[in-house]
């Protein structure tokens, strides 16, 4: 009977020891041990020995399968983040009519004065002109010089006179006035834009949260709509040059590179540390059947 139980025992005994230093040779030796200038097999640890190779697959896969555009752009324009979105607008919302500062104060909570005037300079650039490419664009000539002529035409002294002055004249003193009245706004028209432009940002920035919200009372859901609309268009229109900037990749392959060989074992071992038990006792497992195989031979 002894002899029966010896041989399963022993295997059961080596299989826990073999496996257990399987498991223990993925981290140790931390470095190489030479014999004679010869390093020996599996000197240092596999970890070890191929940290850079392992930190630069899990930056790839990270970056690749885990943190990509697509992945977070599902999770930042999903449904729930459109809830949790408006309901941090509600929540900002009172607290911006109970507590009114002026709007350029609160964009100072979230950017610096350097970024800010550099928004502000770069929208009021972006509105003055898109303005004046659409006031160029319509001709604005045309309805001042036939405004113009209706009004010259209709005082008395126009109707002494227009016996002297035929249709054709008419038409070519309409086509002066258009091309006068274009060319200044040509000529002019950007600058002037640009001082309203000026004007109307400057007075946005000082005025209050409680008055630029009262100007939208009765209008809540729009002016919520169209800031989750703002969010969705700075998300889908940034969120691929924010992640090409960041490099995921290399950020995760930098910082497990920087691990301490002893740091990256201990964190390894705290999330597997179920599964390398397990490996071991597998070991012992086998050893027993294989134990128990020997002693029917």
């Amino acid at each position: 009977m002894l002899s029966f139980l010896t041989g399963p025992l022993v295997g059961g005994i080596i299989g826990l020891i073999t496996n257990g230093i399987a498991v223990r040779m993925l981290f140790r030796p931390l470095k190489p041990i030479t014999i004679f200038g010869k390093a020996l097999p599996f000197t240092p640890g596999l970890i070890p020995k191929e940290k850079s190779r392992i930190a630069k697959s899990v930056g790839e896969v990270v970056a690749d399968s885990l943190i990509n555009e697509r992945a977070l752009a599902k999770r930042l324009l999903s449904p729930e983040a459109d809830a949790r979105f408006l309901a941090y607008i509600g929540q900002r919302r009172s607290q911006w009519l109970e507590h009114p500062e002026p709007l350029h104060r609160l964009l100072t909570g979230y950017l610096s004065e350097e970024r800010l005037a550099e928004a502000a300079e770069a929208f009021k650039c972006k509105a003055t002109d898109t303005v004046y490419h659409r006031v160029c664009a319509m001709d604005l000539g045309a309805v001042v010089a036939e405004t113009a002529m209706a009004e010259i035409q209709k005082h008395p002294l126009f109707a002494s006179f227009s016996f002297l002055i035929n249709a054709e004249t008419l038409e070519g003193l309409k086509e002066k006035f258009r091309e006068t009245v274009n060319q200044m706004i040509a000529d002019h028209g950007h600058a002037l834009i640009a001082d309203v432009v000026e004007e109307e940002t400057l007075g946005l920035l000082t005025t209050t949260t409680a008055d630029l919200l009262n100007k939208f009372a009765g209008s809540e859901e729009k002016f919520d709509q169209a800031l989750l609309k703002g969010y969705h268009a700075l998300i889908e229109n940034n969120l691929a040059r924010v992640l090409s900037a960041l490099d995921i990749a290399g950020l995760v392959e930098d910082e497990i590179n920087g691990f301490d060989v002893l740091e990256m074992e201990k964190i390894l071992l705290s999330l597997m540390k179920k599964e390398l038990n397990a490996i071991v006792l597998l070991g012992g497992l086998l050893g027993v059947v294989m134990g128990c195989i020997m002693n029917l031979f």
